[in-house]
């Protein structure tokens, strides 16, 4: 039997991984702490779509819904911002890049619009069309900015690459964790070393949008390191 604590460990892996992430690059702490306090709310209110059909983990306390939540998108949120700039040593800096007034209200809506219909009324498995939204916003986003494309993919790779890592090292930790709360049976049924696909399919697709959201949203241009440490 999997112990209620072991999402809270799992988080506490990222947890790590972001305080690393938050120690090694001063200049990108505040994008951090930025977009983990944006991404924190929408733990608990995805969960409301991925219960029904993607997963079903246990929580301290017996509850469906938890803090836990909260700390795992926290940790993702501010990860996938800044994991292409510290891999690929990289600087956010300052430039006259439009920025669309009304990007960011339309994108919420026809995020929010497609995950109700693909869920309640096409019937679609809640974390393909969370994949799906993802993916569309992503590459909206990128038609306005080709400049992130780089950032976009990958960022992308990267958080796909963390995922699989963190759950193979999960899973390792509370052996049969993914029979006992994935929902399998509602799945592709595909794992690459006992990971289930759609997880590295969603890390793709989350760090594909979160990557690149904040030069976006602010109008920056990463730059290489050496280039602002010489200037």
């Amino acid at each position: 039997m999997i112990p209620s604590y072991a999402y809270l460990i799992g988080d506490s892996i990222l947890l790590f991984v972001w305080l690393v992430l938050f120690a090694l690059r001063k200049d990108l702490r505040v994008q951090m702490i930025a977009m983990s306090l944006i991404v924190a709310p929408m733990g608990p209110l995805s969960e409301l779509f991925y219960l029904r059909d993607y997963w079903d983990p246990r929580l301290i306390g017996g509850f469906r819904l938890g803090f836990e939540d909260l700390l795992f998108a926290f940790a993702i949120g501010g990860i996938a911002a800044v994991i292409y700039e510290e891999i690929f040593m990289r600087r956010e800096k300052r430039a006259k890049v439009s920025r669309p007034r009304h990007w960011i209200m339309g994108s919420a809506c026809f995020a929010l619009a497609w995950m109700l219909l693909g869920v309640f009324a096409f019937h679609i498995n809640s974390i393909y069309v969370s994949i799906s939204d993802l993916l569309a916003i992503g590459i909206a986003m990128l038609a306005v900015r080709r400049d992130l494309i780089g950032d976009a993919v990958l960022s992308g790779l990267s958080v796909c690459v963390l995922l699989f890592v963190f759950d193979f090292t999960f899973l390792h930790l509370f052996p049969g964790v993914i029979q006992a709360w994935w929902q399998l049976r509602n799945l592709s049924g595909v794992l690459i070393a006992g990971v289930p696909l759609e997880e590295l399919m969603w890390g793709f697709g989350w760090g594909f949008v979160a990557g690149p959201s904040y030069e976006f949203l602010l109008g920056l241009k990463p730059q290489p390191i050496k280039k602002w440490r010489g200037s």
